[in-house]
């Protein structure tokens, strides 16, 4: 069942581009001070931009980014973006016609800084796609044994799924679009931390996205989404460890949780608590689900997957 899910790697500059405005303009620590100072006049333009036009700033990167995610133009990705961040349908071809100008300043300063990124790109996602061919298989295998036993569902894994490669901006990171059937790597070269390889990272979103097609489509309960979510950290990393890819005795959940910029610390406290509760239990996953949703603090909210590209 896991030989049936293939992934096409596709280095993705504007991606790129993207994705470093928006850390910049979200004022996320990132590990390139050079490209940050370059982008930091376009960004802030595009931000006071979106205040005088009583924009949700953070609601519209978010969604600006999951256009260019899904290779939607950059004026079409900014129309789109500002009316699912609250501004005035009125004002939004105004609106964008101003953003859509220092979005493009932004994307030709980072393209300044790597002319040749398509190719970079390529070069750098290299031993990750190799390593992905020798354990990817054999770790989604695994995870699938752990949620389904010998009877996993017949179209559980998502049977085709594009990679897009971005440059690193923030030392490893990633996310997913389940609906689209694509996800998002930082190209690193080597691992961020040794307890956890990047190739976990993609592991886990591909299971990400298994879980969060077949959750949707099928729980009654909304509210074990959530539970559905934060479980596939210790899934993957369990198939890690049965491919000797983890090697500590205890699951490095807390650690992974940080490097995939997935949850806090409380919530990830409580993720190992329960892992180690449930370890020997026989019951079904919805019940231990169960369990873990009543372990969580009141409207916890991590950040998932897909809200950060």
């Amino acid at each position: 069942m896991a030989g049936k899910t293939r992934i096409n790697w596709v280095s993705h500059p504007a991606l790129s581009a993207a994705h470093a405005a928006y850390l910049v303009a979200t004022r996320v620590r990132c590990n390139d001070q050079k490209t940050e100072q370059a982008l930091v006049r376009p960004v802030t333009e595009v931000n006071n931009r979106l205040f005088t036009a009583a924009v949700d700033a953070s609601q519209f990167w978010q969604q600006y980014l999951q256009q260019i995610l899904s290779d939607v133009s950059m004026e079409q990705a900014c129309g789109f973006a500002l009316l699912s961040a609250g501004a005035n349908e009125m004002q939004v071809e105004q609106t964008t016609k101003a953003i859509v100008n220092q979005l493009g300043d932004a994307r030709l300063a980072f393209n300044n800084r790597y002319p040749k990124l398509a190719e970079q790109l390529d070069l750098r996602a290299r031993p990750l796609r190799e390593r992905w061919d020798t354990y990817g298989p054999g770790l989604l295998n695994q995870v699938g044994k752990q949620i389904w036993g010998d009877s996993p569902p017949e179209e559980w894994w998502v049977p085709g799924v594009t990679a897009l490669m971005v440059q690193p901006m923030r030392g490893g990171d990633g996310g997913c679009d389940a609906s689209s059937s694509r996800l998002w790597l930082e190209a690193m070269l080597t691992d961020v931390d040794q307890r956890v390889p990047e190739v976990l990272r993609v592991a886990w979103l591909v299971t990400s996205m298994a879980i969060d097609n077949y959750a949707r489509e099928t729980s009654g309960d909304l509210r074990l989404m959530l539970p559905w979510s934060l479980v596939s950290v210790p899934l993957v990393l369990s198939a890690g460890k049965e491919l000797e890819l983890v090697r500590s005795d205890q699951l490095p959940i807390r650690e992974a949780m940080k490097v995939w910029h997935f949850g806090d610390e409380g919530v990830a406290e409580t993720v190992s608590r329960w892992w180690a509760d449930q370890a020997d239990s026989m019951d079904p996953m919805p019940a231990r689900l169960k369990r873990l949703d009543q372990m969580l603090p009141e409207r916890v909210t991590p950040v998932h997957v897909d809200d950060e590209v």
